[in-house]
């Protein structure tokens, strides 16, 4: 099992996309009489495109139906039904023809069993288990007719990109009180009477709710009513706020409007009760949802904001309604020919000259990156690409600030290619915020924020040793606009100016981050530009980066050695140099957990790994990571190699 990297966000998207088999006959349509059989596409599913989900996917399945010929009438059959693995990717087959793709995240009960679109449609969920996390979409009668052609259900112009949105198969319903407590005759006229709000009750809610949207039958019942307190949040006089935070609804697709799902208001004045009754769906703003029927529509959000009291029952509550979409995980599907790419962004704000920002990607080849001419990666762009594994379909590509662009607001797009296909990327390299005032005479290391030995050693931008070694910090590592631990504005989100932006500023002779050599450093001004001993006084400017990372405290070699045997394995590391060790079982642990983060490498395809524990080879695994369970049989097979030392 290979290590894989996560994003940051936790979150695990999905890209399935169809890839040509390298067959003469897949050039051409099908024949239109149709056939038994159709030519083969093999399908390649990657759970690992970051595209900003809201939600963990622990599970995704995916099922396909196809006529596997070009008859559009013909039965479908079963052709993939498989639960795919988050962690790794799967590989499967359709047909040239008429294709149906249904992709159902976190399923709510075992659907191994599906054989016919028929059974997915027998399933239901209790909407008492509230099932928030369960995502459902299909895309039908998708027509494969050669790798250039892809059409959509009655469609007459060919893609060549498809994309299915993972829904939520819930609705969610917020309610916001905040009017006076007067009512209002008709909306204009005073009464002097004021409505006392007791309770809200939600009725006609479904017992269940279908995988594949489709009618409620009444006859099946309803949940008893959910009732909620309302109790004044209000301080004003004669005025009521309350909010009801979200709730969730099943899906609730109505054939008869008498059980419509509604909101039921209690309130008294002058101890009468009143009941007013509100309708929930999309009818209450047809213009957002685009219809006029009373549905409860699954992964739409129903906001309902109470304005006014206008009499005394019913519907004589002045109320603004909304209706908007949930969230939704888009699922790209290409038939990529020669070369596929795809990004989870496109485009990116490279706000560090410290820190690379990345984004993720997968593709068909080794990915190759053309930037705008002129151009060059060190002062201007810096770039870091890293593959998930050997395979080189997946991985991460970033990007900082050279020090020669800043102090100034630049776009650049680069083209990334891999194969025949290519994407565009826009690099943001907006100027970033300055500190306020110039900070007082002292000498380079001190404004850097590092220990005074920075000013007799080359350190470089950014040095993680030499600011862990400081007890106090100094200079623009101190430095912070508003809340200390402000995780964007806060302490250690700064640095020292560079050449560039003291000259932008307008400002005296001043330090900058840059180095001449070991012992001098660059100052610059408005007008000036020279260097001296970085043990001189000068003053200095902060600039807003980006907090840095956490890190482990300990680096890893770069590269798996594979195949190394218990008496071979700390040889390897001893031969690497001074401080280079095998890891123990808590770091070995480390690793497993954040490979790809905290300054750890992401290039871990080994299924097992040596470490040692005390004076006791162990074996680290996906199952034992620390190797506390290392067996002698373990030990006595080969493993892979990995060293490490410490980072301090």
């Amino acid at each position: 099992m290979k290590i894989k990297y996560l994003s940051e966000l936790g979150l695990i998207p999905l890209l399935l996309w169809l890839m040509t088999a390298c067959t003469t006959d897949l050039e051409h349509p099908l024949d239109e009489k149709g056939q038994d059989s159709g030519t083969e596409i093999p399908i390649n599913i990657l759970p690992k495109l970051s595209v900003g989900l809201d939600t963990r996917l622990s599970k995704l399945r995916v099922i396909i139906f196809s006529t596997r010929n070009s008859k559009p009438y013909d039965p479908k059959v079963l052709i993939s039904n498989e639960l795919v693995d988050v962690n790794k990717d799967y590989t499967t087959i359709t047909y040239a023809g008429y294709n149906d793709i249904y992709v159902i995240g976190n399923e709510p009960v075992d659907l191994s069993g599906v054989k016919s679109p028929d059974d997915l449609k027998t399933i239901r969920m209790n909407a008492e288990s509230s099932p928030t996390t369960v995502l459902y979409k299909q895309l039908l009668n998708v027509r494969v007719k050669s790798k250039d052609e892809i059409y959509l259900d009655g469609e007459t112009s060919s893609v060549s990109k498809l994309e299915i949105k993972l829904q939520h198969v819930m609705a969610k319903l917020s309610v916001d009180f905040d009017l006076s407590t007067e009512v209002m005759e008709g909306g204009t006229t005073s009464t002097g009477v004021h409505l006392d709000f007791e309770s809200m009750e939600i009725a006609y809610i479904p017992k269940s709710i279908g995988l594949i949207p489709q009618k409620y039958d009444s006859d099946q019942g309803y949940l008893d009513n959910l009732s909620f307190s309302l109790k004044n949040t209000s301080t004003i006089a004669n005025r009521f706020t309350w909010f009801s935070g979200e709730i969730y609804l099943p899906e609730h697709l109505i054939g008869n409007n008498d059980y419509r799902t509604i909101l039921r208001i209690k309130g008294k004045a002058n101890s009468v009760t009143h009941i007013y009754t509100l309708p929930v769906g999309d009818a209450m703003n047809s213009v957002d949802s685009h219809s006029t029927e009373w549905n409860v529509t699954r992964n739409r959000h129903y906001k309902l904001t109470i304005r006014a009291i206008t009499g005394y029952g019913e519907e004589l509550l002045e109320a603004s309604a909304r209706v908007a979409g949930w969230s939704e995980i888009n699922v790209p599907i290409e038939i990529p020919g020669a070369g596929f790419i795809a990004l989870s962004s496109r485009e990116i704000d490279v706000k560090s000259i410290r820190f690379f920002t990345y984004t993720r990607f997968v593709c068909s080849d080794e990915v190759v990156v053309k930037l705008p001419n002129g151009v060059t990666l060190d002062n201007q762009l810096s770039m870091d690409i890293e593959y998930d594994d050997e395979t080189k379909r997946s991985g991460r590509i970033g990007f900082k600030k050279g020090n020669w662009n800043t102090g100034a607001d630049i776009t650049y797009t680069a083209t990334l290619m891999s194969g025949m296909a290519s994407v565009k990327l826009d690099l943001k390299l907006f100027k970033r915020e300055i500190s306020s005032s110039q900070q007082g005479k002292t000498n380079w290391a001190y404004a850097m924020g590092y220990p005074g030995s920075a000013n007799t050693t080359n350190v470089g931008i950014y040095n993680a040793a030499l600011y862990r070694k400081q007890a106090n910090p100094t200079g623009c590592n101190a430095y912070y606009v508003g809340a200390k631990d402000d995780p964007v504005r806060g302490q250690g989100c700064w640095r020292l100016a560079t050449i560039a932006e003291n000259q932008a500023s307008g400002g005296l002779i001043l330090w900058c981050i840059e180095e001449v050599s070991a012992k001098n450093a660059y100052l610059a001004g408005q007008s000036y530009f020279g260097n001296i001993s970085k043990e001189s006084s000068y003053p200095y400017y902060c600039v807003l980066d980006v907090r840095p990372p956490e890190l482990s405290d300990f680096i890893v070699s770069d590269v798996d050695i594979k195949d190394i045997s218990k008496d071979e394995a700390p040889q390897v590391c001893t031969a690497m140099g001074s401080g280079w060790r095998l890891p123990t079982g808590k770091e070995t642990d480390y690793v497993f957990k954040y490979a790809g983060t905290n300054g750890l490498p992401n290039n871990f395809f080994s299924d097992s790994y040596w470490g040692k524990e005390n004076d006791t080879l162990i074996v680290a695994t996906i199952p034992d990571p620390d190797g506390s369970e290392t067996t002698d049989d373990l030990r006595n097979q080969t493993h892979t190699v990995r060293c490490v030392k410490s980072r301090y």
